[in-house]
């Protein structure tokens, strides 16, 4: 028998380091151990959450011990209490409950061992979790109305303090300090866009030009120079809800992104800490971004490759619409700094046509390659393991009703049992192999039909570019555009090459 230790801090315990809370948690459990299996875990077996999520697809280590279970001979795994393996919503209760139910794996505390497989037990683990899941939202009811609070009476709770400043606390309360270098360049900032009329654009210009350096990037950039005109932190407030957390359902995923929003629901509070910029000039610089605000031409998507196509060094390329009779173009913001050149526009796209199709045709060579796979064939033999599956599954069940009548002795039992859960993984595993084979090549016509409508997509001229874009990052993840040349002239006809990845 095999068993394995999972160890994770919880909000209960913000008092304490995580090493601090994981290692009582170990002697616990490895005391526990001792008097209940005669000997304590080996440290191989023991897995240690560090980064602590809400959400399992937040906890790598947890991820792990889920594939673990369900592909290793685990007997069970300990935990502190039940909630320790997951305090998320139900969909991540019914995950676990599902994983340990249907592999036979023992969820073991030292107040209680469960086995899912019973319903009693399953039926308390459930409340458990559903308990724990009620405790966090409630833990997190009263730190947001705790974090409103301390907003409220001019502290500072962000994690970064904003550039010109630093962290602090004044009267044992986090507030904002002055940082006397940086204070001088918000200045110069703020003077070069209220006075001197500069554009963002040109302030982060003239700033490389100067040499001075942001905080954490190698250059500035536009978009930082105007978040830094907005922030009323300079004039002494606190800004909050600027980048408010929000979770969206996208494919199948929670994701979680901090969208920009917008002035009016932002909670703007005198703070506790000295202003750098006075009123006069920030009220100069907010009506000078209200009189010019950074709006498109149109609101129709024109870049069909925008989001997708993408620099070397990273960013996302940029689309320059047609003018003073020069054709459409695509660069990078950046390109001064990463030397990335900018190419025409139906260049690109011409180019991302003809990559797809080679795409689209080495997919069919390698299917051609297996058109000698009998899938006829797997079929069957998928069908017959999943009845000889469904026996073994049947001849398990009845094994333990001849053990409650008395028939198996404790020890017939035990040996019946490890040879039919033998068969069963065997099976399993076998059945594995088949689908994923069966996948990979469902997989590779699915692409294959998605290149070809992109293709036939990107050649239409009546085709609307929203529509084009939302097609392609259906099927493309990323398109890296590079090219280098010292030649700076109009004439300059050095190619530049893509790289096209599809998402998985």
């Amino acid at each position: 028998m095999k068993y394995i230790i999972y160890l994770r801090k919880s909000r209960a315990e913000e008092n304490e380091t995580i090493e601090e809370v994981l290692g009582r948690h170990e002697n616990i459990l490895q005391d526990f151990a001792l008097k209940t299996f005669g000997e304590k875990i080996p440290d191989n077996c023991i897995y240690r959450e560090i980064v602590s999520g809400e959400t399992i697809q937040d906890r790598p280590v947890m991820q792990k011990i889920l594939s673990l279970i369900q592909t290793e001979n685990i007997t069970g795994v300990l935990v502190t209490d039940p909630q320790r393996l997951s305090r998320g919503d139900l969909s991540d209760c019914g995950t676990v409950i599902r994983a340990f139910r249907y592999t036979d794996t023992l969820i073991v505390t030292p107040s209680k061992i469960y086995s899912l497989s019973d319903k009693f037990d399953r039926k308390f683990f459930e409340t458990e979790l559903t308990r724990g899941n009620d405790y966090l939202e409630y833990v997190k009811e009263i730190m947001l109305r705790g974090r409103l609070a301390s907003v409220s009476e001019g502290n500072f709770i962000g994690s970064v303090a904003p550039y010109g400043y630093e962290k602090t606390f004044i009267e044992k309360k986090p507030a904002l300090a002055v940082n006397q270098q940086e204070a001088e360049t918000v200045r110069l900032i703020f003077d070069l866009y209220t006075n001197q009329q500069l554009g963002a654009d040109a302030i982060a210009t003239r700033l490389n030009e100067l040499g001075i350096s942001p905080r954490k990037n190698p250059y500035w950039t536009g978009s930082t120079i105007r978040d830094i005109v907005r922030n009323p932190v300079y004039i002494g407030k606190i800004r909050w809800n600027w980048r408010k957390t929000v979770r969206k359902y996208e494919k199948g995923e929670i994701i979680t992104c901090r969208p920009k929003s917008d002035s009016q629901t932002w909670i703007v509070v005198q703070g506790r800490h000295e202003p750098i910029i006075n009123e006069e000039m920030f009220a100069k610089a907010q009506e000078r971004h209200i009189k010019n605000p950074r709006l498109h031409k149109t609101e129709k998507l024109v870049n069909p490759f925008a989001g997708v196509l993408k620099c070397e060094c990273g960013k996302t390329m940029v689309y320059q619409p047609q003018r003073k009779g020069i054709q459409p173009r695509i660069h990078c913001p950046c390109q001064q700094h990463c030397g990335n050149k900018s190419a025409v526009f139906s260049d690109v796209e011409e180019a991302v046509i003809s990559s797809l199709k080679s795409i689209a045709e080495e997919l069919k060579t390698k299917s051609a390659d297996n058109q000698n796979d009998c899938f006829s064939d797997t079929d069957k033999t998928a069908e017959r393991i999943s009845r000889e599956l469904k026996t073994v599954t049947n001849q398990l069940d009845r094994l333990y009703d001849l053990l409650e009548q008395g028939i198996y002795t404790g020890e017939i039992f035990i040996q019946r049992k490890q040879k039919l859960d033998e068969k069963r993984q065997s099976l399993q595993t076998a059945l594995e192999n088949i689908q994923k084979s069966a996948t990979t090549k469902i997989n590779r016509e699915e692409k294959i039909l998605a290149i070809s409508e992109i293709v036939e997509l990107l050649q239409n001229p009546d085709a609307e570019p929203y529509e084009k874009n939302k097609f392609l990052k259906n099927t493309v993840k990323e398109i890296r555009y590079t090219r280098h040349t010292d030649n700076h002239t109009k004439w300059d006809k050095s190619s530049f090459s893509l790289e096209i990845f599809l998402n998985v």
